[in-house]
């Protein structure tokens, strides 16, 4: 049994066992695994009749705790859980783990050890790192909003609903998805740039300004939710093309004014401009 410690690494856990585990599977080995709170959980095996040929009787398992700057890999041996998901990972612990037996068996799991330490420490340097908050949130959203695709590709593929109305759903959803991402990024741009704020790099009228840059990503989400929902319009022939491209012009105009009144906003905010200067520059963009 041999265990390393790996600290301010800061490595996304989920991805590193699943990285393990494909390790394992491109080498013929039967794979299970179990997660739980900050713990993760994989047993290898070869076939019964492989173990048989060269004595090799147990299991490999690799065990990984703690959260993702700071965790320990911990390599081992054991017997085969037969149900690992009722078992859970401490019953296959407590009942026992070790080295494999002399001869080929042994020979065969220190060369299987080195070679997936050599893996394991080549991912914690240059592997994926752990996703943010807002990363996850993404992450999620994109994987909900692709099962809905693939529910309403099979609803099609079925006849319960016709090309219009499937393209139609098929223009929202991707809006949907669209808006998610160009959200996310906005997100991330806000953090970092309250981070130079605190740090002292940007006065708070630096910040202010800036941040009204990026404010206006969110009203570019919100345009692309609308124009999506009139390309879903014109695919279901509920308006036609004339009133399409009307009602597409109005909301982009619509859109570029809420921009630069939302930047004047947060220019007399920060004291860039009195209010009597917003109130003169605002009546201008209005006329």
């Amino acid at each position: 049994m041999t265990k390393k410690t790996y600290q301010d690494k800061d490595r996304d856990l989920d991805a590193l066992l699943k990285d393990i585990e494909t390790w394992f599977s491109g080498q013929g080995y039967e794979i299970q695994t179990n997660k739980t709170d900050k713990t993760w959980f994989l047993q290898a095996a070869k076939t019964e009749m492989w173990r048989k040929a060269v004595g090799a009787s147990r299991a490999f398992n690799v065990l990984i705790q703690g959260q993702p700057k700071d965790f320990s890999v911990e390599l081992s041996t054991g017997e085969w859980a037969s149900n690992l998901a009722a078992g859970g990972v401490a019953a296959v612990l407590t009942g026992g783990v070790t080295l494999l037996v002399s001869g080929l068996a042994a020979g065969w799991s220190k060369k299987i050890e080195g070679d997936l330490w050599n893996f394991i420490d080549q991912k914690v340097m240059f592997g994926e790192k752990a996703k943010s908050v807002q990363e996850l949130v993404v992450v999620k959203t994109k994987n909900t909003l692709e099962e809905k695709l693939k529910q309403l590709r099979n609803a099609y593929d079925q006849g319960f609903i016709d090309e219009v109305a499937y393209n139609a759903k098929k223009l929202e959803i991707e809006g949907q998805m669209r808006v998610t991402y160009q959200n996310a990024e906005t997100e991330g741009k806000l953090i970092k740039l309250k981070s130079l704020l605190d740090a002292g790099i940007l006065t708070q009228g630096e910040f202010e300004m800036k941040k009204a840059e990026f404010m206006r990503e969110p009203s570019n989400s919100e345009l692309d939710v609308q124009i999506s929902k009139l390309n879903a319009a014109l695919a279901a022939a509920i308006i036609t093309q004339e009133e399409y491209e009307s009602k597409k012009a109005t909301i982009q105009r619509e859109s570029e004014l809420g921009g630069k009144i939302k930047q004047l906003e947060n220019a007399r905010d920060a004291g860039i401009i009195t209010r009597e200067e917003f109130d003169k520059k605002k009546l201008a963009l209005l006329v």
